[in-house]
């Protein structure tokens, strides 16, 4: 079942270089980013068609960087843009959680990748060891909270929500001076404050306030949601195992490899008809080779269960095409997809 998302929320264009703020309409097709997931920040994309106007002159894609894989550091082999394979295409990005997204924490975030980097890579030996360490929300939030170059950044993390803070330095409204309310929502450079359940709420500046005291444990309320927590988690556990196995199975494919036995029957590969194995996996590699498919489109059909009827979807797409191995999706489809082998993730 997939997740309701809102309709507009504030996020990010990124484009070669440039990252700028828009407005971003999420829908049912963004996917989530690795290492913000990781911080506690529900950041997901979605590439735009096209390639937002003239990108001759584009030499850098800080997209890249952003996409890397928490296991390695390194982008999968579908985000390696530049080169010979030219620009990235524009990307938005935005929370699913609706609390803005800004050019400042996109940059925060690349700052601490940075430092992810620098500390993890001192000791190859303990790379994951280091990234778990680094890359965990706590941790995250203590390196917002002493950066005073991204004085913008990540409002939520400085202020949580529903925190006691105190106004200061107010010169148009000097009687607020000293006043204490709650954090109540924000924009990309203001924190929303409610001074009393009455009063409107009231956007300040984040130098305008001082944080005393933040929220409480989760109250009683709250922990009886955990039951939709878990679910949620769960979901988001097989959508990483998924998307894990799927791209194991594209970077075999493109690197012209053979895929993983344990693998096999997940994408009908697996069969003792070997003739019909080497056609299935012949299709495969002309999706991701000539029709770019990408990861997270395979994982997609292994989580919703349904990957032998997308894969004889695709198999029709194929064989439409002029491409290299349409020949093989015509035999394919010939003999009616027999002796194929389906196992569900």
């Amino acid at each position: 079942q997939r997740t309701h998302l809102p309709a507009m929320v504030l996020g990010v264009r990124v484009h070669g270089p440039d990252v700028v703020d828009v407005e971003v309409k999420l829908d049912e097709t963004f996917r989530s980013v690795p290492v913000p997931e990781k911080l506690g920040i529900p950041v997901l994309y979605k590439t735009q068609s096209g390639t937002g106007g003239d990108d001759s002159d584009i030499r850098s894609n800080v997209i890249v960087r952003f996409m890397a894989d928490t296991s390695d550091g390194l982008a999968p082999a579908e985000w390696q843009y530049g080169g010979r394979q030219g620009p990235a295409p524009p990307v938005v990005l935005a929370r699913k959680d609706q609390v803005p997204f800004s050019k400042h924490d996109f940059d925060l975030i690349l700052e601490y990748m940075d430092h992810w980097m620098e500390e993890a890579r001192e000791d190859e030996d303990h790379f994951t060891e280091a990234t778990n360490k680094i890359l965990e929300p706590k941790a995250f939030q203590r390196f917002v909270r002493e950066q005073e170059d991204f004085p913008l950044g990540f409002l939520s993390l400085q202020f949580p929500k529903h925190s006691l803070v105190e106004a200061q330095g107010l010169t148009n409204r000097p009687e607020l001076n000293g006043k204490q309310g709650t954090v109540t929502q924000y924009s990309r450079d203001r924190v929303g404050i409610q001074w009393s359940s009455e009063a409107p709420v009231m956007a300040l500046r984040p130098e305008r306030l001082r944080l005393l005291q933040e929220p409480k444990e989760e109250s009683h309320a709250k922990r009886h949601q955990g039951t939709k927590q878990t679910e949620e988690r769960r979901r988001d556990l097989e959508r990483q195992e998924a998307l894990q196995i799927s791209k194991r199975f594209h970077e075999c494919l493109f690197e012209d490899t053979f895929p993983e036995m344990g693998d096999l029957h997940l994408f009908g590969v697996g069969c003792d008809y070997k003739a019909r194995a080497t056609e299935v996996l012949a299709v495969w590699q002309g999706l991701v080779k000539h029709l770019d498919f990408g990861a997270e489109q395979i994982a997609e059909a292994l989580i919703e269960g349904n990957m032998q009827e997308r894969f004889k979807e695709w198999t029709h797409k194929l064989a439409e095409s002029r491409t290299p191995n349409s020949t093989y999706a015509k035999d394919l489809i010939s003999a009616n997809f027999a002796a194929t082998e389906w196992d569900e993730l």
